[in-house]
């Protein structure tokens, strides 16, 4: 299984193996450092992003900002 990620500053999207999952990578071509959700979290923080009307920031505990 892979995850398509998709970098928030430049817009860059790679494939992952899924065990990236719940860790942190870094972009390859701007190199942000961002954090892949587990994959059990992908259904929430989808909804989170499309309910989002301006930038979004999350934490590294998971809170929500934006």
């Amino acid at each position: 299984m892979h995850i398509i990620a998709q970098c928030p500053r430049c817009g860059y999207r790679w494939w992952l193996e899924a065990a990236a999952a719940d860790r942190r990578a870094r972009c390859r071509k701007c190199s942000l450092l961002l954090k892949v959700p587990n994959l059990t979290e992908v259904p929430d923080a989808t909804d989170v992003i499309n309910q989002a009307r301006s930038e979004l920031y999350v934490d590294d505990s998971g809170k929500v900002f934006g």
